[in-house]
C-alpha cells in the first residue's frame, strides 16, 4: 500500500469505526513541517514554544478514547510513510497531562508508528482535573497507557493494513513508572519496555519532597535550623569537589554517590570549606545530616532511599516566593501539592505546610488509581517475564527528582519476587546507570544515549544500538542481542543537533559500572571498561 496525503485523509471514517474512538483531525505532513499547537495548556509548553516538527513524512492523527462514562484520553498517532513495522507507545512525566512530543518526534524520526497520550487530562500542574474525578485518577494511575496500547494497535492495523511486528513502550520518570506498571498489569501490551529514571513507588517519590522540606524546618523560614537555597548550592558544589576525584578522574562527576558519606560538620563555619556567607551553624549541620537520611514510615520501616550526594537539591530547597515584597513559604515542587490536594484528600484548600509521615502513609494506604502498584505494592512481572518480554532501564546518578537507588532497588526486588538469579534477571531485565546525568537527561556526564530530547543527535553514528538505547532494546527483543554496554555522549553546550562531541563514555549493565582504565583519554569511550561496582 502507498501512504501519503490521500491515505491519511481517507482513513478518518475507518478510525471512527474503532470502538470508543472519535477522530479529532488527521493531517498529512512532510518531513520538517512546523506543527502549531495553539491549544497546548501553559504547563505543557516546552521552551516557550507551542509547536513541534514532523520528523518524517507522516500522517498525524489526533483522537479521543472513551475510557469510562466520565473520562476520555486524547492520543496522537504519528504514522510515517517509511514505517519500520514497529509500534511505539509513550508515557508522561510528573502528574501527566501532556503528550510527550519529544518522544513522538524521536520515534517517528526512526520510523516507528509512534503514539502519545495526555494521560486522561490536560495539564502538568493543577489539581482540578483530579478533584472529584475518580476516573481521571484511574486513567493516570493505571489505565491510560493500556488504552493507548489497545487503541494504538488498532489504529496501526487500520492504517497500514497489518499489525505491527513488534510493540514497544518508552517513558521516563512517571513514564518509567507507567512502563513497569504495564509489565505487571498488562503483560501482553508490549514486547519491550524502555524505562528512564523510573518513578516507581511513586507516592514515596513525591512524598519524599514534603518530608525533606520539613526536615529543613520549613515553613518556618526564621528557624535556626533552616538552610537556605544559596547554602544548598554551595553544599552540593562542595560535595562534588570532595568526592569527584575518588573515582580516579576529576571531571565534575560523582560516579556512584551511594558509595560515599560526608560528615556535614565539615561545612560548619570555621572549617574553611564554605565561605562565611553560606557556612553552617551547629543547628544547620544537624539539618543537613537529617536531609541525607532515608525515609521511614510511621512504623519505622525504611520506605525510600536517601537523597543522592551531589544532586541538585532544588526539589526541596527552592521553597519560597515573594508576595507583596515579603518572602513567604511556598513549595516549588507542585506535584506534591496538586496530587495530594486533588487525588488524595479531595480538598481544594489542602496545603503541604504541615506535611508529615502520616500524610505520606495515608496516600500509600489509599493508593488512588493504583498508582503505587508499580514498585510499591508489587514487583510481580512474572507474566511479562514468562511471555519473553524485555525490560530496559536507565538512570542518572545525579538525578534530583527520583533518587538513583530506586532503580537498583526495583531490580533487586524484582529478582526476589520472581526468585531469579542475576543471570536469569539479565535475560529479561537490564539496568544502565549513567554517572553525571540528572533527571532523564542533562548534567555533566556523557548523558546522551538516545533518550528523546528536543533534538536528536544528527548522523548515523548516533542511530545504532551502541548509542541509542531504544534501538538497543529493539535488537534485544528481535534478535536476542542483549545490550552489553552503551556509549554515552556529552555534546558541547548540550547541543545535540549537529553538535560537537565533547566527551564519550562507556556505560555498563548493573551491577557493573564503568571505570577508567588508567591510561587512555578519559573523554573517549574506549578508555572506560566495565567492572563490578561496590555500591548498594
Amino acid at each position: 500500500m502507498d501512504f501519503g496525503l490521500t491515505t491519511c485523509q481517507q482513513v478518518i471514517t475507518s478510525f471512527n469505526s474503532i470502538p470508543s474512538v472519535s477522530v479529532l483531525n488527521a493531517t498529512y505532513l512532510t518531513n520538517g513541517t512546523y506543527i502549531a499547537l495553539p491549544d497546548l495548556v501553559p504547563s505543557c509548553v516546552s521552551n516557550g514554544s507551542k509547536s513541534a516538527n514532523a520528523t518524517n513524512d507522516l500522517c498525524r492523527i489526533v483522537l479521543n478514547i472513551t475510557t469510562s462514562a466520565s473520562s476520555t484520553n486524547r492520543i496522537e498517532a504519528w504514522l510515517p510513510d517509511d514505517w519500520n513495522g514497529r509500534f511505539l507507545a509513550t508515557g508522561n512525566g510528573g502528574i501527566g497531562g501532556c503528550i510527550d512530543y519529544k518522544n513522538l518526534q524521536h520515534g517517528a524520526g526512526l520510523g516507528f508508528a509512534t503514539f502519545g497520550t495526555n494521560g486522561g487530562h490536560d495539564g502538568q500542574t493543577g489539581f482540578e482535573f483530579f478533584l472529584n474525578q475518580n476516573e481521571n485518577v484511574n486513567d493516570f494511575g493505571y489505565r491510560a497507557i493500556h488504552a493507548e496500547a489497545v487503541t494504538g494497535k488498532q489504529v496501526v492495523e487500520t492504517y497500514y493494513g497489518r499489525n505491527a511486528s513488534y510493540n514497544y513502550y518508552s517513558g521516563c520518570s512517571t513514564g518509567g513508572r507507567q512502563g513497569y506498571e504495564e509489565a505487571i498489569l498488562y503483560p501482553e501490551d508490549f514486547d519491550g519496555i524502555l524505562m528512564g529514571s523510573m518513578g516507581v513507588d511513586w507516592l514515596h517519590v513525591v512524598a519524599s519532597k514534603g518530608i525533606l522540606v520539613h526536615r529543613l524546618g520549613w515553613p518556618d523560614l526564621d528557624s535556626p535550623s533552616y538552610v537556605t537555597a544559596a547554602q544548598w548550592s554551595a553544599i552540593v558544589e562542595a560535595q562534588i569537589k570532595i568526592l569527584d576525584p575518588l573515582d580516579g578522574v576529576t571531571d565534575g562527576i560523582i560516579d556512584n554517590p551511594t558509595l560515599h558519606n560526608i560528615d556535614p560538620s565539615i561545612f560548619a563555619c570555621g572549617t574553611g570549606i564554605l565561605n562565611s556567607s553560606v557556612c553552617l551553624t551547629g543547628a544547620q549541620v544537624n539539618t543537613v545530616q537529617e536531609i541525607y537520611q532515608p525515609l521511614a514510615n510511621s512504623s519505622g520501616h525504611i520506605v525510600y532511599p536517601r537523597f543522592d550526594l551531589g544532586a541538585d537539591t532544588s526539589v526541596f530547597s527552592v521553597n519560597t516566593r515573594i508576595a507583596n515584597g515579603t518572602t513567604v513559604p511556598e513549595l516549588d515542587y507542585t506535584v506534591l501539592t496538586d496530587y495530594w490536594r486533588g487525588a488524595v484528600y479531595n480538598s481544594s484548600t489542602w496545603t503541604p505546610l504541615n506535611f508529615t509521615t502520616a500524610d505520606m502513609d495515608f496516600a500509600v494506604n489509599l493508593n488512588s488509581g493504583g498508582i503505587n502498584i508499580a514498585g510499591g505494592s508489587s514487583h510481580d512481572v512474572s507474566a511479562y517475564h514468562a511471555r519473553g518480554g524485555k525490560l530496559l532501564a536507565y538512570h542518572g546518578r545525579a538525578d534530583e527528582t527520583v533518587t538513583s537507588s530506586i532503580s537498583s532497588r526495583t531490580f533487586q526486588r524484582t529478582a526476589e519476587a520472581l526468585h531469579l538469579t542475576l543471570d536469569e534477571m539479565h535475560d529479561f531485565f537490564r539496568l544502565f546507570y549513567i554517572p553525571g546525568m540528572g533527571h532523564c537527561s542533562g548534567g555533566n556526564g556523557a548523558w546522551s544515549v538516545g533518550q528523546p530530547t528536543v533534538d536528536r543527535p544528527a548522523g548515523a553514528q548516533f542511530n545504532d544500538t551502541q548509542h541509542n538505547i531504544l534501538l538497543a532494546l529493539v535488537a534485544w527483543v528481535e534478535d536476542g542481542s542483549a545490550p552489553q554496554s552503551l556509549v554515552g555522549t556529552k555534546f558541547e553546550g548540550d547541543q545535540l543537533q549537529n553538535g560537537i562531541v565533547e566527551a564519550q563514555r562507556t556505560h555498563c549493565v548493573y551491577p557493573n559500572a564503568s571505570r577508567w582504565n588508567g591510561e587512555g583519554d578519559t573523554k573517549k569511550a574506549e578508555s572506560w571498561t566495565c567492572m563490578l561496582d561496590g555500591g548498594e
